[in-house]
């Protein structure tokens, strides 16, 4: 069995990516949109279909940045 990770308090965990490439969620949003993009036009080889469905507009992605900032836990 696998347990899904939860998204709470993940803008308190950067860095992200196996690598800690992406310094915040900011970075890590457009890096999936491009993915997404991509898939979309066929450029990515072996992907999953579902991925060029999914839209994440530039205009979206301070929203979702900011939605997923709200799951934070205030420690304060």
């Amino acid at each position: 069995a696998f347990k899904t990770p939860t998204l709470r308090s993940l803008g308190q965990s950067a860095p992200y990516f196996h690598d800690g490439s992406a310094k915040d969620l900011t970075e890590v949003v457009t890096h999936y949109s491009k993915v997404f993009h991509r898939e979309h036009h066929g450029q990515i080889r072996n992907a999953d279909p579902k991925l060029g469905s999914i839209r994440i507009r530039t205009a979206d992605i301070e929203a979702l940045v900011a939605f997923l900032e709200s799951l934070n836990e205030d420690y304060d």
